[in-house]
């Protein structure tokens, strides 16, 4: 029944969290679940929509640069179908001047490509002369001897190896993020003398994605190397790897990958000049959801202004009814652990919460009155029953006939120390009448010897320890032990050198049981029963006299008491 009680006791809500709860799940969270609804709506079509239309951008922006490729390629076979470097070259090896054959190239070179303005410089190589390289440079896109240098000492070689198995094809060759444009010269046999290398202008290149909206970077990859490096690619380095974007890309050609926080990215890819070209272009998500990101603030701000609402609801319920309440159970409580009689401070401006403190203030007095009755008739009574049991040890004492046992007063309670004098003169009776088989050890907290305790608890303890414990017949080894708990109880303990067997053990429960016939017991077993009751008396149940056997095989009798409790008798 008392686990019930509590149980249905833990069950019990506050009446403050119960509004709570009905604000939050009957109106809060209904409407924070509705515009976070709206908003997710919002956002996916929002997303949706900005998806649609950066895929719809960067496929205008391949196009325009496929057709800037094309540009390109049709540029280089001019270089073939205007016959013009044939015919220099024919000449060149029917034994005319080298000079005159580098400045009639070079000048048809410049020419044709120094204002191209997807070009940034033009070589050519005849396979006849190693290490020979004719060029022209377009000076308006910066085109540099830099370049030129970088290509006779990085490039001829790899776009030479590459044109051996090109035929009369174009490819797209990169190298060091430089990105150049190869076919071969042939001759009407279609056999290769030159090879002709464009080197194209990666920026002119990629002029036409800085229209794209939310342009931040872009990266160029041909058959996995990395032509056009991303400003910001050490930031994206997942993004701008190349495992990772063609695991992304699977079978499609194009993925838009949106991400939380300050980019997202797109990927394209095409299969062109027989390799593979994949884009990657960076977005600011600060510009893209510019306009998702203001109606997602708004609706912040929204819920944000509920919360004054909600808090002067709140502080309305908590001056009216929580404080009134908490003064109510507070002095509840304090009823509840003895302190009758208390009266709350009644100042209420409501009806219902005046009438109830003040019903409350004449229920405490009424309590009160009537529980110092019943109170004073039960410590007379619980005074008749000790002064009866004290009755039945006095005469019992073997040490009753020394002077320093005798307490004319009749008081109920003396110090530790003046208890003391009871058991020690016993246990000079003892020591002279068994000599040396006797012998008692003590160790005394000197601190609690002015601590207050009932008259004869620890004499009768110490003559049932040398009659009923030890074989003092042959050696009788007695320690007495005081001193006070962690937990602040007092403890006193009687231990001898005597073995606890299962009889006594029956015996000792049968004593300290509430069934028992005090006729057929001995005086010393009636003194410890006497002890044990006294203790619990006036103590409290968790108090009293507990025997057990010790890890050493001895006999330890332990009586347990409340320092501080015989100053509240």
């Amino acid at each position: 029944m008392i686990n019930r009680a509590v149980e249905k006791h833990r069950r019990k809500k506050s009446l403050r969290w119960s509004l709570v709860r009905r604000l939050v799940f009957g109106w809060f969270l209904p409407l924070f679940i509705m515009i976070l609804v709206v908003i997710v709506l919002m956002t996916k079509n929002a997303l949706s929509q900005v998806e649609q239309t950066i895929q719809s951008s960067v496929d205008k922006t391949v196009e325009i640069m496929q057709i800037q490729l094309k540009d390109c390629e049709t540029a280089s076979k001019n270089a073939s179908y205007m016959a013009m470097i044939s015919k220099y070259y024919r000449q060149y090896f029917g034994e005319e001047d080298r000079t005159e054959f580098r400045n009639s190239v070079e000048k048809f070179l410049r020419q044709q490509y120094a204002y191209d303005d997807n070009c940034q410089t033009a070589e050519l190589v005849v396979l006849n002369e190693p290490g020979s390289c004719y060029y022209a440079l377009n000076e308006s896109n910066g085109g540099t001897y830099q370049d030129i240098r970088f290509f006779r000492e990085k490039a001829q070689e790899k776009i030479l190896q590459v044109a051996e198995t090109l035929d009369t094809g174009t490819t797209l060759v990169g190298i060091e993020g430089r990105i150049y444009m190869v076919r071969n010269l042939v001759t009407s046999k279609f056999v290769p003398y030159a090879v002709l290398a464009l080197e194209l202008d990666r920026d002119s290149l990629m002029k036409s994605y800085r229209g794209i909206w939310g342009y931040a970077d872009a990266a160029l990859y041909w058959n996995g190397e990395l032509l056009v490096p991303g400003r910001w690619e050490e930031k994206n380095a997942e993004a701008h790897d190349y495992d990772y974007i063609m695991r992304a890309l699977g079978e499609r050609n194009e993925v838009y990958e949106f991400r939380r926080g300050g980019y997202s990215h797109a990927y394209r890819k095409m299969d062109i000049y027989g390799g593979t070209m994949v884009l990657l272009v960076s977005l600011d998500n600060h510009v893209t959801y510019a306009e998702m990101e203001a109606m997602q603030y708004l609706f912040v701000i929204l819920l944000i202004f509920m919360i004054p609402l909600i808090i002067q609801m709140m502080r309305f319920f908590h001056n009216k009814v929580t404080v009134p309440l908490r003064e109510l159970m507070a002095a509840a409580n304090a009823v509840k652990e003895g302190n009758l009689g208390i009266q709350i401070v009644n100042e209420e401006d409501n009806e219902e919460f005046y009438q109830m403190k003040d019903s409350f203030n004449h229920m405490s007095g009424q309590l009160k009155s009537q529980f110092d009755r019943i109170y004073l008739e039960e410590v007379a009574l619980r005074d008749a029953k000790i002064m009866a049991l004290q009755s039945q040890i006095n005469p019992h004492f073997l040490n009753n006939t020394l002077e320093a046992t005798m307490n004319r007063k009749e008081a109920q309670f003396h110090t530790i120390e003046e208890e003391m004098v009871y058991a020690d003169a016993y246990l000079y009776i003892i020591s002279q009448r068994f000599g040396s088989k006797f012998s008692c050890t003590k160790q005394i907290d000197e601190r609690l010897l002015r601590v207050q305790v009932p008259r004869l608890i620890i004499q009768p303890i110490v003559e049932n320890a040398v009659e009923h414990g030890m074989d003092i017949t042959k050696q009788g080894r007695l320690e007495l032990r005081l001193f006070e708990r962690k937990d602040g109880y007092l403890c006193i303990e009687v231990e001898d050198n005597g073995h606890l067997t299962k009889e006594d053990r029956e015996r000792i429960d049968r004593i300290l049981s509430q069934d028992i016939e005090l006729a057929k017991e001995t005086r010393v077993s009636l003194g410890i029963r006497n002890v044990d009751q006294r203790l619990k008396m006036i103590y409290g149940p968790d108090c009293g006299l507990f025997i057990k056997g010790s890890e050493t095989q001895n006999t330890v009798s332990t009586i347990l008491l409340k320092a501080d409790a015989s100053s509240e008798q």
